[in-house]
């Protein structure tokens, strides 16, 4: 998924988007991550796709993936709370890891009727206050 992060991804008061892509060892370790989440959560893969493109449907599915992602990538703890030390040091190079934590600071207390939910607010604002994509190339949905 694209971002997450973060997944993560829009301009903020006009920035330029810029891509930043994700190491090749990131990469693999994303590569299971998606896997075991995609299984866990249900997800469909028209869903996650479209996510991919930054199309971000109110889905129960990509809710869990979400969660789950964020999760086993040691971002948020089981009840959904933002490990905002642990985002920033996941993020890769060139992101502007300052505009990062204040965003993520902004969105931490972000809330939903689950977990799920709860951090897929968190990510749907982190990811409309951040300047730059976290690109997941090369990992197959």
């Amino acid at each position: 998924m694209k971002s997450f992060v973060v997944l993560c991804v829009m301009a903020v008061a006009g920035i330029q988007a810029v891509d930043v892509p994700l190491s090749p060892v990131r990469q693999e370790k994303a590569k299971i991550i998606v896997a075991k989440c995609m299984k866990e959560s249900g997800v469909s893969k028209a869903v996650l796709a479209d996510a991919l493109k930054e199309n971000l449907a109110e889905d129960e599915g990509l809710k869990k993936f979400t969660f789950c992602f964020f999760r086993e990538a040691g971002v948020v703890d089981g009840q959904g709370v933002l490990k905002v030390d642990a985002a920033l040091a996941k993020l890769p190079p060139g992101v502007d890891k300052a505009n990062a934590k204040s965003v993520l600071e902004g969105c931490k207390s972000k809330t939903g009727k689950d977990a799920a939910e709860k951090v897929f607010e968190m990510y749907k604002c982190y990811h409309k206050g951040v300047a730059n994509h976290v690109l997941f190339v090369g990992v197959d949905i």
